[in-house]
Order: C-alpha cells, then structure tokens, then sequence
C-alpha cells in the first residue's frame, strides 16, 4: 500500500512540477538554470540554499514566475540532471514565510563546477 503512495505522490510532484514550469514562461526555466550554476559557483563547494539562488537570480533580472514552485522544480531538475547535490547540511530557511524550516544545502557536482 505506502509503496503506491509513493507512486502517487511523485507522480503528483512531477505533474505540479510540469505545471509551474509552463506557467512561468518558454525560457524561464532555462535562464534560471543559468543563473544557478552561475551562483553555485561563486559560493564554491560548502553551497547554498536554493533561496539563495532564488534571490540572486532576482537580482540578476529575472522576474518571479508566477507560482514559487518553479523554482522547486528548477532545483529538481538540476539534481535530476546530477548538476547539484545536497551537503548533508541543513540551514534554517532565511524566509521569514518558511518559518526557520530546515532547508537543504545544495553544491554543484564537479562536472558542473
């Protein structure tokens, strides 16, 4: 039974995940994309939040997509790809909507770097 929860519920993920990403616009996912790996290397391999690529990217010029679950699925494409990896350290979130919630810290792979 949990396994076809499981199932379920990654299948919902990907499907939300699908969704956000066309709701934020042709190149948007890719110019993000650019920007992280731009990001992750100037913070080298100790890493990041992805909060914090969320806000340079802002500061890069581009625009919030619509839904904040863009950039969860930019994060989750990036470590399907094997692009980025987590530390095994977790960072209070700095977002004070996140409520300090534990957050995972991300590096790029050393293909990527």
């Amino acid at each position: 039974m949990k396994h076809k929860e499981l199932e379920l519920g990654i299948t919902l993920r990907d499907e939300g995940t699908k969704k956000a990403l066309e709701n934020a616009g042709a190149n948007w996912h890719e110019v993000a994309i650019t920007l992280a790996v731009k990001y992750f290397k100037t913070v080298g391999v100790n890493g990041a939040l992805f909060e914090d690529v969320r806000k340079y990217a802002v500061t890069c010029g581009l625009r919030a997509p619509p839904s904040p679950n863009a950039w969860g699925a930019v994060a989750l494409d990036m470590s399907k790809k094997k692009m980025i990896i987590r530390t095994g350290d977790f960072l209070p979130s700095k977002d004070s909507r996140s409520h300090a919630r534990s957050q995972p810290v991300w590096r790029l792979t050393k293909q990527y770097r």
